[in-house]
């Protein structure tokens, strides 16, 4: 119950706050009447509790807030106390990391310090290392100089002791072992010799008469393989020689044969009997004989062992009869020999020939000379090169050999056989073999090519000139410092002739062999006047010196820049000479200093000529080629209008032609110089065409170059562009060359 009572009031509470508003909204304002000074004062009481009340809360407020701002401010020293304790721990760490990063950086400084040590020792000891290989190098370089130099003493001595044994020569021995082949002409001459009863053909039933004998001869090689000395001018040759002869002689003869039966006489006619003979044979000769100049001959014999030979017969005979029983004598017709084939012949051994040759050296023609390109080095008549360069050897001559022995050793045979109840011959035997007397003695003549083989012996070996050197080099003539390239030629002072031909001499200089004599050496480089020089070589062994001074051409400088600013200007400078069509030099300024230089050929006029775009054009004489001129180009003025050069487009298109390059950046140069300079590109046509289409072109055109001007970074507002068409003209259009002049691009200085 008691819960019920309390809940009813809480809430009759509650609904009476809640109420209490609302009824006061809805009563109606009070009508001001005049209040009571009871109402009055106790209005003003309670004002002055309102006020009272009101200083109350503001001095609360005030309490609160300087309780709250002394409160801050304790916390503020709190917090600032924690600071500076955080600042303190801060600077001990801080204190503590510098202590840490110093030793740190004393320990990094001191492992650089090793390090640099290490890298310091290992500098020195390449250093070190360096200096001990350039030692070695200088040594080596020394040691190598001293062995040529010594080398070069060595070659004079060898030659000048050369050259005392040829003042005093001495008589040498040179051995050859010879290879010769021999050609010619061959016979085997016989001679059949009578019988002790006179009679040629011995006892039987065969006379003769009218015996007649030709020789004919034939071929004949041989083959020699023999050692030579060689004594001063004395030769002595000796060894093995091989040769085959062949032969044929021609016999004619009459014979007869008288038959006891019937009393008839047969006559047999030889008249062309041949027998040819084959003979191998090897000997050895003993031949002497002297060498003068390149010519030589030898004397002496031969003795010979025939190893092969053989012999056959070919030939017609003619048979007629006298017959008592008939008045006239009749034939019997013509028969072949049946004669002897491939028949050997018994030779008397030993065979002796006398020998002779003479002939000449082939050497200066044949073998290889010291120096083909060197005339005057050419080996002399009969002289010989030293073995161990050319030990080869070349001769040819004539010989003749006969045989002063018989070489036949046939036993005896009748020449003709005949059945006793037979006409015809059945048999010839040789007609060496005829009785057995007949002799056979051996010729050969004909040419003999032998190849030479040189054995080194006493003689000394020639000795060549040490060669003389010259070592050139070229210097600048002020300074007398070498040049870097130059070149030199070197002809006799004398002959005229090239000793030495064009070379590229660079500052170690460059060192040459050259005969003794005297010399003129022209040397030349670029930008320096071209220069000759007789130098003497004296003697062989010797080093000349030659040092040619050059004299630099006079060098013409130029320096381009704006007459108004005074800063340079990258320009075009040509030299022109008078009447030339082109310029002679064509130089370009320096973008920084704006000077040029150039060294100018001597002895014609010049003249310099500037046409730089936006300036004013220069066209002067130069005085001299080493002159230094200042050029100061003044720029075009405002309103002033030039034509651009060398500015190319596509036929009756607004394209721009690669070859314009060079003008769209010299224009473009000149916009960037002059920041302040505004232009207007005016374009222009020739008069072909249509009016409208004139303008559209010379429009375009103009657009095009302004297009171009922006893609290269000058500010669009500092460009119009304008096309005139036809309308301007500055030439004729009634020719191409006037027509051309019109179709041109201006520039007008805004």
């Amino acid at each position: 119950m008691k819960n019920v009572l309390r809940n009813l009031l809480i809430v009759s509470l509650m609904l009476s706050l809640c109420c209490a508003p609302v009824v006061v909204v809805a009563m109606p304002a009070p009508v001001p009447a005049t209040q009571t000074d009871k109402q009055k004062a106790a209005a003003q009481k309670k004002k002055e509790a309102e006020k009272r009340k009101k200083e109350a809360e503001k001095a609360k407020a005030a309490r609160e807030k300087q309780k709250a701002a002394e409160a801050k401010k304790r916390e503020a020293n709190k917090k600032k106390a924690a600071a500076a304790k955080a600042n303190e721990e801060k600077k001990a760490e801080a204190e503590k990391q510098r202590a840490k990063a110093a030793k740190a950086q004393e320990e990094k400084r001191e492992e650089a310090a090793k390090v640099a040590a290490k890298k310091q020792a290992e500098r020195d000891k390449a250093a070190a290392e360096r200096a001990e290989k350039a030692a070695e190098r200088e040594e080596a370089k020394a040691k190598k100089e001293a062995e040529i130099k010594a080398k070069e003493e060595k070659a004079i001595r060898d030659y000048e002791k050369y050259q005392e044994n040829l003042a005093n020569p001495k008589t040498e021995v040179v051995s050859y072992f010879n290879l010769g082949f021999r050609a010619g002409y061959a016979a085997m001459m016989d001679k059949i010799q009578p019988t002790a009863d006179g009679t040629l053909w011995g006892s039987g039933t065969l006379n003769q008469s009218n015996a007649l004998q030709q020789l004919k001869g034939g071929p004949g090689v041989g083959l020699d393989v023999t050692y030579n000395l060689e004594y001063g001018h004395f030769l002595f040759e000796t060894g093995l020689d091989f040769r085959y002869l062949n032969s044929t002689s021609a016999y004619g003869f009459q014979a007869t044969r008288q038959d006891l039966t019937y009393g008839a006489t047969y006559n047999y006619l030889f008249d062309n009997l041949r027998e040819t003979r084959n003979l191998m044979q090897i000997g050895i000769p003993i031949m002497f004989g002297a060498q003068f100049s390149r010519y030589y001959f030898l004397l002496g014999a031969k003795v010979g062992y025939s190893l092969w030979g053989n012999y056959s017969q070919k030939g017609k005979y003619d048979i007629t009869v006298n017959d008592p029983a008939l008045l006239e004598p009749y034939g019997m017709g013509i028969h072949a020999l049946n004669g002897q084939t491939n028949s050997a012949i018994k030779f008397a051994q030993p065979e002796v020939s006398l020998a002779a040759e003479v002939g000449i050296d082939l050497d200066e023609w044949l073998q290889k000379q010291p120096d083909p390109k060197k005339k005057k080095n050419k080996i002399k008549p009969g002289q010989r090169l030293p073995f161990g360069r050319e030990h080869v050897h070349y001769r040819v001559g004539l010989f003749a050999e006969y045989g002063v022995l018989n070489t036949n050793a046939t036993p005896a045979a009748q020449p003709v056989e005949f059945a006793p109840a037979e006409v015809n011959v059945q048999k010839s035997n040789t007609l060496l073999a005829m009785n057995g007397n007949t002799k056979l003695n051996n010729l050969f003549v004909g040419a003999k090519f032998t190849i030479q083989f040189e054995v080194p012996g006493k003689k000394a070996r020639p000795v060549p000139p040490p060669p003389a050197y010259a070592i050139y080099s070229v210097v600048d003539e002020r300074t007398n410092e070498p040049l870097k390239v130059a070149f030199v030629e070197t002809r006799g002072t004398e002959s005229g002739k090239i000793a030495m031909r064009e070379k590229q001499i660079g500052p170690k200089g460059f060192k040459q062999k050259h005969a003794v004599g005297s010399f003129t050496a022209t040397a030349k480089a670029d930008g320096y006047y071209e220069t000759t020089q007789v130098f003497q070589v004296e003697k062989v062994g010797s080093t000349s010196y030659v040092t040619i001074a050059l004299k630099p051409y006079p060098v013409f400088r130029v320096r381009v820049y704006n007459k108004e600013t005074g800063m340079v200007v990258p320009a075009t400078v040509q030299i022109r000479q008078p009447q030339a069509e082109e310029a002679a030099y064509t130089l370009q300024t320096d973008s920084t200093t704006g000077t040029a230089r150039q060294m100018l050929a001597e002895g014609p006029q010049y003249t310099l000529h500037i046409a730089q775009l936006g300036y004013d054009s220069i066209d002067m004489p130069i005085a001299s080629i080493g002159d230094s001129l200042n050029i100061a180009l003044t720029p075009v003025k405002k309103g002033e209008v030039f034509v651009v050069k060398n500015l190319f487009f596509a036929t009756n298109k607004t394209r721009i032609l690669r070859s314009s390059e060079e003008t769209l950046n010299n224009l473009y140069m000149y916009l960037a110089r002059n920041p302040k300079v505004n232009i207007k590109i005016i374009g222009h046509t020739d008069s072909v065409g249509k009016d409208a289409a004139n303008q559209k072109l010379s429009d375009g055109r103009a657009n095009a170059v302004m297009k171009e001007l922006i893609e290269r970074g000058i500010a669009p507002e500092r460009l119009q562009a304008e096309g005139r068409g036809e309308t301007q003209p500055i030439d004729t259009n009634d020719t191409e060359e006037g027509r051309q002049n019109n179709r041109r691009v201006e520039i007008e200085i805004l």
